[in-house]
């Protein structure tokens, strides 16, 4: 009985298989032939394709660009004992008993956000752009929130063999050493040359370390209402390398600008509070300025670096210079001399702790600064404590002591900042 079931099985195995076998033949073919169409379709597809190359070719160069999004997050914590120019960075002191009353505030301006595009290369040059911003807008005022500002806005060029193009806003290069503040201003006004603005540079870097530099950047005619004829236009020399073996270069340059042009001094000669007479004369404006940044290592790494500058016609827009740049004497619009400069120590005997102190002044010529009615000299002494809590969040605590003197006065005072960083 067993192997007559059996037999029963296979003879109804192979009688139904032909079947089975043949619908599947049949499934196949109209797989197979779907496939042939949508291959004739791609295939069309990438003719049309082909025969527009170059049609929107930015966007398909900026489907290929990497972007780069970083940014900070920043909060100051501020208690000062003086009107230091702002509550939210140091400028100088101001004179009188109105301005020397203590506050306190806590500041978020210092938030960036930014975007680093990388172009590829383009005929031997890395093309790269970069983009900006904080809440310092709006003059550094305004309410809490700030208001969004260009900080760096630039297109770089490099063509590997030590030849580097910068176009658009970034740090005027001469003088370009930073103090390492909590405070924004960073010893701007004290001593430290420094701001941001639209420029043309080029640099060239040798193989043995040294290397030049030639810019031209915009005048600040619009906002210190200067008419200058021509933009700021310097150059500077320089050497970088790591002598010392630290692992970080040491730096030294020389530098200078120059530019030409006339400004317009009104004058109250009715003593009544009203301007009625206008004076205009050419003026010329320079700058000259060593900086240094030199690390090295004494039990744990150090650094000293610094500047020192003299010149005239400085302001406020393209140096932080807050003195006025020119001053009527008698009937003649003069520039008004000054010279200055910092130096800061920074120290890093642990993995998560260092250490910056630093002194600097602006210290402009006394007689020019009676005439023009500004100050005789704006000095500051700082010292920070920074603790690396992780390694993209950092706090720290600032002391900043500052100084203003004027003819037959002094204005002191004091700031205390905590900071809470937060860079990603």
């Amino acid at each position: 009985m067993r192997r007559a079931l059996t037999t029963a099985f296979i003879v109804s195995a192979i009688s139904v298989s032909p079947s089975f076998a043949q619908d599947e033949v049949e499934a196949l073919k109209s797989q197979i032939q779907k496939l042939q169409e949508q291959m004739a379709k791609l295939q069309e597809r990438l003719q049309e394709l082909e025969s527009q190359k170059g049609v929107g070719a930015k966007s398909v160069t900026g489907l290929k660009s990497s972007i780069k999004i970083y940014g900070k997050i920043k909060m100051d914590a501020i208690y000062d004992t003086h009107n230091m120019g702002t509550d939210a960075f140091i400028t100088y002191l101001k004179k009188g008993s109105g301005y020397r009353q203590d506050r306190t505030t806590f500041n978020m301006k210092d938030t960036r956000i930014g975007f680093i595009i990388n172009g590829g290369n383009i005929n031997g040059w890395d093309l790269t752009g970069r983009v900006e911003g904080d809440f310092y807008g709006l003059g550094g005022s305004g309410n809490d929130n700030g208001g969004f500002r260009i900080r760096l806005s630039y297109i770089n060029l490099n063509n590997g063999q030590g030849t580097n193009i910068r176009i658009g806003q970034d740090y005027i290069p001469i003088a370009s050493q930073m103090a390492s503040t909590l405070d924004f201003l960073s010893m701007g006004g004290s001593g430290n040359l420094w701001d941001r603005v639209p420029q043309v540079t080029v640099t060239q870097t040798f193989e043995n370390g040294f290397g030049i530099l030639g810019t031209a950047w915009k005048s600040s005619a619009t906002t210190d209402k200067v008419g200058m004829r021509m933009p700021w236009v310097g150059a500077k020399v320089f050497y970088r390398g790591d002598i010392f073996g630290t692992g970080k270069p040491l730096y030294l340059a020389l530098g200078g600008a120059y530019r030409h042009g006339s400004d317009e001094i009104g004058k109250d000669t009715n003593n009544d509070g009203k301007t009625d007479v206008w004076y205009k004369d050419n003026v010329d404006d320079y700058l000259i300025a060593a900086e240094w940044n030199i690390p090295f290592n004494l039990f744990f790494p150090m650094g000293i670096k610094g500047e020192a500058y003299v010149g005239q016609g400085l302001t406020k827009r393209d140096f932080l210079v807050f003195t006025k740049p020119h001053y009527l004497d008698g009937t003649d619009v003069e520039e008004l001399e000054t010279k200055g400069g910092f130096v800061q120590l920074s120290l890093k005997p642990f993995e998560k702790v260092s250490f910056n102190v630093g002194t600097g002044m602006d210290d402009p010529d006394d007689s020019d600064a009676k005439k023009a009615g500004s100050y005789e000299k704006n000095w500051r002494a700082f010292g920070n404590v920074l603790y690396k809590f992780a390694p993209n969040v950092t706090f720290g605590l600032e002391w900043d002591h500052q100084e203003t003197l004027y003819e037959g006065n002094v204005e002191h005072g004091e700031r205390l900042m905590a900071s809470a960083i937060y860079l990603w």
